[in-house]
């Protein structure tokens, strides 16, 4: 028995009160176990499918027929694909079939730079039967070697592409100041273009390449990306407009043809909201103003100069804040007009004439950025951001944002939240098919409907092929962390983080405690830190540096436990093989937290798509498919097993989804499970 254990871990029988164990000394005691060696993959043509390089698994023919009827019939197709299906593998087998018929180029968007890693494999697998080319993309301040540092890492994209064509240009002219990695690239093109095809290099690895070589990773990738099959792109190279213009451009221009592979297709939506979501916050009014001295005092409008266009702007924010925010509130929805109204007030002018002084003052910013980027700052204007900034606010109108007035420990600060992004619907129904997959996208038709795709899309659900025996999903009747169950009884708290320790206690493999927030996490870790008898490992809020050493660490180690919030990178975008992860703890079920843009998205969805499908879409859902994601972590080959153990009774109300049953005693139910294993 382990120290403090509830469960005995060999036969899991629950110990009487009175037991009492006498060992000690015990950390560490369980050692590595012994993985089985990868088999090495097995490449062979397949006539039926020709661009698949294995041996296909159960039901993955049937995927590469409905994938391949779909974009051949010109529909798009929205799958929901277990694990264990493959879904890169088949995707790219039915995609490129396809596009070798028509000459379309096949466009792969990932959420992450290990999802295009993985893309490059395959498509190494699939060049041993037929002959394929690709490339991964990335973002200037991921592969532009000038622009690499904190300092340019909250950089606006188009802020980027100034300060590069600036060096692009001094370069061209042989002035000081160009780019070294630009001057050599174009004669060394044919190199590079020779190792992508025959290596399949991952992101990171073209990129030492071109390192090496001298030259630029990220012209390289936007000079040759025309000349290969399959180009893997992140999100934002489709939903950044101006972005998407120069992707499409190097591509091959208007005139190509492209067939779009959308993977992880269910944070699509959030990652367009969030593209097309801005704020300005009082720090950066100030920057400007600061910056004012610069000019000579500019007139923006007939009376209106700058410095004191920028005060007054600072002092309506401050306004707008003390009047609506509350006594321990942080945000307030203004009506329409609110900022604009003030300032056409203070200055004596009409709506007319204020859009005049912004585009005044985005002139005035481009100019003064022309001069810092002349002088070798690499920076803009805070002249013309705060200027692009309140132009897109007054754009901003109608129903597709929620404006608003927040505070946090930075000051004031307005918002314009996105609820419904126009203009990544308004792309995807301009092209004629495409795939969107992912393995929690249900339920298919919210999808389906919020990204407003064609009536003729084909929706297909397929299970994973592993052995259902090799995962167990149970949930508890007896604790909570719902609001006014924890409010009103106090001891919930304590009987929780008890029963975490007992779990854990319980069984010596890799898990992972996934909480609902940092704040019920940092509440609980003194209680757990003094009775979970193992190495503990923590998930750090703002430090992901440290955290990713901490996720490293309990990868390599044995029988750790790792405490991190659900709905982050560890809960989704990381892959745990083997031993790595073998038991889940999910600490309650994290519904989002209100908000004036969830609320104002519930409303939208009622109104659009009936009562009470605004929580389903805007928090149901997503609580459903964040715990889905979790557990999935546990399952990533035919031969892991695992174990997930969900402490909230309300998981009764999803157990179909989640393919979990009650359990009395899920330390016995855990230790049995791997003891059997």
């Amino acid at each position: 028995m382990l120290p403090g254990s509830t469960n005995c871990t060999t036969c899991g029988r629950r110990l009487s009160e009175e037991a009492e164990s006498k060992q000690t000394g015990l950390t560490g005691f369980f050692g590595k176990r012994s993985r089985p060696t990868p088999a090495e993959p097995v490449y062979q043509a397949n006539d039926a499918a020709p661009f698949m390089p294995y041996k296909p698994r159960e039901g993955q023919m049937d995927i590469i027929r409905d994938i391949r009827a779909a974009l051949d019939d010109n529909r798009h197709i929205v799958m929901e694909s277990g694990t264990g299906t493959g879904k890169t593998i088949v995707s790219l087998a039915a995609t490129l079939e396809h596009a070798a018929r028509t000459g379309k180029k096949v466009v792969y968007l990932t959420r992450t730079i290990s999802q295009s890693d993985q893309v490059m494999k395959e498509l190494k697998a699939i060049s041993t039967v037929r002959e394929v080319s690709g490339m991964t993309l990335t973002g200037r301040n991921k592969s532009c070697k000038l622009f690499v540092g904190e300092e340019y890492e909250g950089m606006p994209p188009n802020v980027l592409s100034m300060m590069c064509e600036d060096r692009k240009s001094r370069s061209n002219r042989g002035q000081e100041g160009g780019c070294r990695y630009y001057d050599r690239t174009a004669n060394m093109l044919p190199q590079v273009t020779a190792f992508c095809k025959a290596s399949f290099p991952t992101s990171a690895e073209l990129d030492a390449f071109c390192v090496e070589k001298g030259i630029c990773p990220y012209e390289v990738r936007r000079m040759l990306m025309k000349d290969f099959d399959v180009v893997v792109a992140p999100y934002i190279h489709i939903l950044s407009e101006d972005i998407r213009a120069n992707f499409i451009n190097n591509l091959g221009g208007e005139d190509v043809r492209i067939v779009m592979i959308v993977d992880e297709a269910h944070n699509l939506v959030d990652a367009a909201r969030q593209q097309e979501s801005f704020t300005i916050p009082t720090h950066m009014i100030e920057a400007a103003i600061d910056e004012c001295s610069a000019f000579r005092k500019p007139e923006l409008h007939e009376g209106v100069v700058l410095d004191d266009f920028l005060k007054f702007l600072k002092a309506a924010v401050r306004q707008l804040a003390n009047k609506n925010l509350t006594l321990g509130s942080t945000e307030a929805a203004l009506p329409p007009g609110a900022v604009e109204d003030l300032l056409c007030s203070r200055f004596g002018i009409d709506r007319e004439a204020l859009e005049a002084a912004i585009d005044r003052m985005i002139y005035l910013g481009e100019e003064r950025t022309d001069m810092i980027l002349g002088s070798g700052e690499q920076r803009m204007s805070p002249v013309y951001t705060v200027a692009v900034a309140l132009r897109n606010w007054t754009a901003a109108g109608g129903d597709r944002h929620v404006k608003a007035v927040k505070s946090d420990a930075d000051g004031e600060y307005l918002s314009a939240a996105c609820i419904d992004p126009h203009d990544i619907v308004m792309f995807m129904r301009g092209l004629d098919s495409a795939l969107h997959m992912s393995g929690t996208l249900q339920p298919l038709e919210q999808y389906h409907k919020v990204m407003g795709l064609p009536p003729t899309t084909l929706a297909r659900t397929y299970p994973s092929p592993f052995p259902p025996g090799n995962k167990s999903v149970v949930y508890v009747e007896d604790l909570t962390t719902k609001y006014d169950v924890m409010q009103s009884d106090p001891a919930m708290s304590t009987k929780i983080a008890r029963r975490i320790a007992a779990l854990c206690n319980a069984v010596d493999r890799n898990t992972i405690v996934f909480f609902p927030s940092y704040r019920l996490m940092n509440g609980m870790r003194p209680f757990l830190e003094r009775d979970v008898r193992r190495t503990l490992y923590w998930e750090e809020s703002g430090q992901p540096a440290r955290t990713a050493r901490s996720i490293d660490a309990f990868r390599k180690g044995a029988g750790g436990v790792f405490f991190c919030v659900i709905g982050g990178s560890v809960a989704e975008g990381m892959d745990f093989p083997g031993d790595e992860l073998s038991f889940a703890i999910l600490v309650g079920i994290q519904f989002p937290p209100p908000s004036l843009e969830l609320k104002a998205m519930s409303g939208m969805y009622d109104q659009r798509y009936g009562p009470g499908m605004g929580w389903k879409y805007m928090q149901e859902t997503p609580a459903i498919r964040k715990m889905r994601q979790a557990i999935g972590r546990l399952i990533r080959t035919e031969t892991d097993r695992g174990m997930a153990v969900i402490l909230d009774s309300r998981a009764a109300r999803y157990r179909r989804q989640l393919e979990a049953k009650p359990t009395e005693d899920a330390v016995g139910d855990a230790a049995g499970f791997f003891r059997d294993g």
